[in-house]
Parts: structure tokens; sequence; C-alpha cells
């Protein structure tokens, strides 16, 4: 059922392609329909438009010196025919002009229909026109009296009437022009939008298989692959993001190899020496000594102690790790470690000091708080200088406490600071077996202090050692 699915989907090329073509084709048939619909509607207007204007400024000049003139070059510049008719008595008109399209040219025998219009006119004021449709011709009336004493409006005049009229049907070949012009741009606009189609579709369309026909390799592990920022903005952004997951992918595939060959190393050697050891006590009865089965036993609990560390490296990062968050002495927790270091390694001649300037309480988790100050301390006895010296330090800045370890050791450069929170990381990248720790020491450091929500870093210095530090809210002090 999914690999139907798969079939049945369409590229986005064609997707692109096909979208541009319908949205062409639905322009075009509304284009289509307007014409085939509105234009009798559209034409109409424009017709009604055009012989208003022209009554307008035939009526406002009617008293024109060359009236005829005037009204000829008016009827040609808005396409319609008229005739003025001077009103000189009781259904009595004088034709002053008439052109050979007006509906009415002469008054014999229309003189009935002439007042008719006159008086429906004449009611209202000057400039008022009746507007007369039929099926294929529009008539617009209008009455005009121009006083014959200018000081006196509303005295006597003399009236004329003005009759226009014109065709509102479109012409016949109007309409096939407009039509051959319809079918034309159809057709061109069908052949442009395929080819703009076309090529807008894979100008998007490429760029993306190129990508998918990549992030396959991705799959088979082959983590050299790169994708060209090319194209549109979100077609470059997307690549953009491919390469970073690339690299992150690279990244996190190399530390696994290394993890692997570290953790690999980590367990052989306590496993060779149980191994080698155990054998040659079976082997030679002899070698049966309380030596050798210390260092059977020292190895059985490195091999323990790693077991350990990559289980809670393991809880703390998938989260279920259960803080016991309480107010406790970190003064004392601190204090307490260095003075066991001391113990543990006073024949290996090396110095711990613990510099305080008062107990100081805080909100922790006691036992996870307890692994973060052994493996810092871990930490910094593995990698200390010749002086073997370490210095462990308190200092209380206003509500915070900070925690600070130093070694004198070689120091690390500034691009690899922050990565050293890595499991496994190794500064010189060649796998040692750590003085005391199983090498996961600053992983689990860097994962407890986050669940405490708590800020911590390192400063170093190629050449001068290391500090590694962590701050935590001070609840009260002692």
């Amino acid at each position: 059922m999914r690999n139907e699915n798969k079939k049945q989907r369409l590229s986005i090329n064609l997707q692109i392609f096909i979208s541009m073509i319908a949205l062409t084709l639905v322009i075009i048939m509304l284009i289509w329909a307007f014409q085939m619909l509105f234009l009798k509607t559209i034409f109409e207007s424009v017709k009604e438009s055009s012989i208003e204007k022209a009554s307008v400024d035939i009526a406002e000049n009617i008293d024109s010196d060359d009236l005829n003139a005037y009204i000829a070059r008016k009827t040609e510049e808005y396409d319609v025919s008229a005739s003025v008719f001077k009103i000189i008595g009781q259904n009595s008109f004088e034709n002053i002009y008439a052109d050979e399209n007006s509906t009415i040219i002469t008054y014999e025998g229309n003189e009935e229909i002439l007042s008719s219009w006159f008086n429906s006119a004449a009611q209202d004021k000057s400039y008022v026109y009746v507007p007369i449709k039929s099926s294929d011709e529009l008539v617009y009336v209008r009455t005009v009296k121009i006083p014959i004493d200018p000081a006196i409006p509303d005295g006597e005049g003399v009236w004329y009437l003005v009759v226009l009229n014109t065709d509102i049907a479109p012409p016949a070949g109007t309409v096939i022009a407009i039509r051959n012009m319809l079918a034309i741009f159809s057709v061109v606009a069908i052949v442009a939008s395929t080819i703009v189609s076309y090529a807008l579709s894979r100008s998007i369309s490429l760029p993306l298989s190129k990508m998918s026909k990549k992030a396959k390799s991705l799959t088979l592990y082959d983590y050299d692959v790169k994708f060209e920022e090319k194209g549109p903005r979100e077609v470059s952004e997307l690549a953009t993001s491919l390469n970073s997951a690339t690299a992150e992918l690279k990244k996190l595939n190399d530390t696994q190899k290394e993890l692997i060959a570290n953790i690999s190393h980590d367990l052989r050697t306590p496993l060779t020496m149980i191994s080698g050891y155990s054998e040659v006590m079976r082997d030679f009865p002899d070698e049966r000594s309380p030596e050798n089965m210390q260092i059977i036993i020292d190895e059985t609990a490195r091999l323990n102690s790693l077991v350990n560390d990559l289980l809670t490296v393991s809880k703390l990062q998938s989260g279920t790790q259960i803080m016991d968050l309480k107010v406790i002495s970190l003064t004392r927790v601190v204090e307490d470690t260095v003075k066991r270091y001391e113990k543990l390694l006073e024949h290996k001649e090396y110095k711990i000091f613990f510099e305080s300037d008062g107990e100081v309480f805080v909100n922790a988790d006691e036992t996870r708080l307890l692994q973060v100050v052994y493996n810092l301390i871990n930490n910094a006895i593995n990698y200390t200088g010749e002086d073997k010296t370490v210095i462990v330090r308190q200092e209380i800045k206003g509500d915070v406490v900070r925690i600070s370890v130093v070694d004198s050791g070689e120091g690390i450069s500034e691009e690899n600071l922050p990565l050293i929170w890595d499991r496994y990381y190794k500064v010189d990248k060649v796998h040692k077996r750590a003085v005391l720790g199983t090498g996961l020491g600053l992983s689990i450091v860097k994962n407890i202090l986050l669940l405490h929500g708590s800020r911590f870093g390192v400063s170093s210095e190629v050449g001068k050692g290391s500090t590694f530090w962590f701050e935590f809210k001070v609840e009260k002090n002692g």
C-alpha cells in the first residue's frame, strides 16, 4: 500500500507545470466569459456616458455663433447623432440642425413625439434629459432655455430641444476583431505559460532532485556529500541546513567511532589484565600471591567503574536520572572530597589544596554533586603538570558561589575548549589511560550541572594549565 501511494505521487516539477497551465487556462476562460457576458453591458455603459457628455456640451453652447460646426464636431467626437429643434409655438418646432443618422431629422409628422419629449424634459430645470432606450438604440433628450433678458433668469426666453441618439449594440466588426484578438492572445498565453512553467518548474525541482539523490547517500553513511546552495531562497536555505546537518552527522559518526574505539580500549585493558593474571595463578600455584589477587581486584573495580560511568552518562542524557534536591553544605562536600584524594594519592606525591572563604549551602543532589567534584579533581590530577599540584577554590560572589579546580598542565587551545565536554574527547587525539577515572568524567559533569540548571565552563592557556568551574545559587551561609 505504501509503495502504491509513492507511485501515485506527482513530482514537484510536474505539479508546478500542471498548476501553471491550469492557472493560465482559468484566466483565458474568465476572459472569454467576460467578453461573451459583459461586452454588451460595458459597451452600453460607455455609450451612455458619451451621449450624456455630448448633450451637456451642446446644450451649454446652444447659442454658439457657429452652432452647426460645433454640433458636428461634438457628434464626431462622441460618436453620436443629433437633432436640434427651436420651439416657436405650441407643438411647433423648427429643425435648426440634423445629421443624416439622427433619429428625428424633421418635425413633419413627429410633432406629438417632440411635444411629449419637450414636456417631459421641461418639467424640470434646464439641461434635464429623458433617456429613451430601445433594444438597439439609446436616445437622450434635453431642453435648453435661453432667457431674452439675462437679468431675469425665470423670465421669457427661447426654448430648444436637443435630441441625441446612438447605437448601443456593439458593431459586428468590433466583436469579431475582439474575438480574433482573444483567440491570438489565448494561443500566445498558453505557449508562453508552457515555456515559463517548464523553466520555473525546472529551476525549482532540479536542485531539489539533486538534493534528494545526495540525501539518499547519507543513508549509506557517506557524509562527504556537499549540497549546492543555489536556486530560490528557500532551496538555498534547505541546502545550507542539509550541509550543516551533514557536518553534524559526520562529526557524530566520527565521535561514535572514536567512542567505540576508546571504550574498547578501556574494556580490553582490564579484561586482559584479569585474564592474564588469572591464567598465571591457575597454571602456577606459586603465583597465587596477595599482590596478584589485588591486581585482579583493582582491574575488576576499574572495569566496574567504567560500566557504571557509561550507564550514568546514558541516564543523564536520556533524562531518566531522578534528582534528589535538598539544601546541603557545598563547602563540606568539596572539603571531604579533597581530604579523601589527599589520603589516596599521598604515596604518589600529588598535592591537592582547598581554598575556602567560608561555609556555604546550596540546593542540590548531594550524590550527583559529589560526582561533579570527584570528576573535576580526577581530570585535574590526570592532566596537571610536573609539580603534581591541584588547587580547589571556593569563592562567594553575592548570592552565587563558584567552585574552581585549577591544574598546572599543558592547557587547552581555544578552538578545542567547546569540545572537551564530549564523551571521550581528547585534545591530543591520543587515547591514554587515565591516572584516575574512566575518561567520561567531563561528560558526566556537564550533564549533572545541566540538570541542576547551573552555569559552568573552563578557561585555559596553552602551557599554563586549565581552570574548570561551576556555580550554584547560595541558599544560606554557614
